[in-house]
């Protein structure tokens, strides 16, 4: 068995103290080490988790760094919008920040497209 530690976060700011656990090398070191209700709790705990997890991911809307959809837009850019903002910093701002604007409204589209199927295919395993 070996410590592990990770930092803890809380509405967004990593405090000073980290969390500090162990990390066990095999399931009979766990038990012995936490006993058999504490390790079934524990087990229970992450299977919930687990499960909401994987409901909320599916209708999670993607998300991007400000950095990678800057990207993206700019890489949607024509040759004709580039000429047309050329020079003027503020047009090309508010170009790039239409096409930001495009993509995330095409990621939630699409989300909510694949939402809306996993409703119509469950819908369908009913009968």
């Amino acid at each position: 068995m070996k410590n592990g530690e990770a930092d803890v976060r809380t509405k967004g700011k990593i405090l000073e103290e980290k969390a500090v656990f162990e990390i066990f090398d095999s399931v009979a070191e766990a038990l012995e080490t936490k006993g058999e209700e504490t390790c079934l709790s524990l087990i229970n705990r992450q299977n919930a988790t687990d499960a909401k997890n994987a409901i909320r991911s599916k209708y999670a809307t993607p998300k991007a760094s400000k950095r990678a959809l800057r990207a993206d837009a700019m890489a949607l850019l024509t040759g004709d919008e580039w000429a047309s903002a050329a020079g003027n910093k503020e047009a090309l701002e508010s170009l790039i920040d239409s096409k930001v604007d495009e993509l995330v409204a095409q990621l939630k589209s699409e989300t909510s497209s694949d939402a809306t199927t996993a409703e119509a295919s469950d819908e369908d395993d009913e009968d």
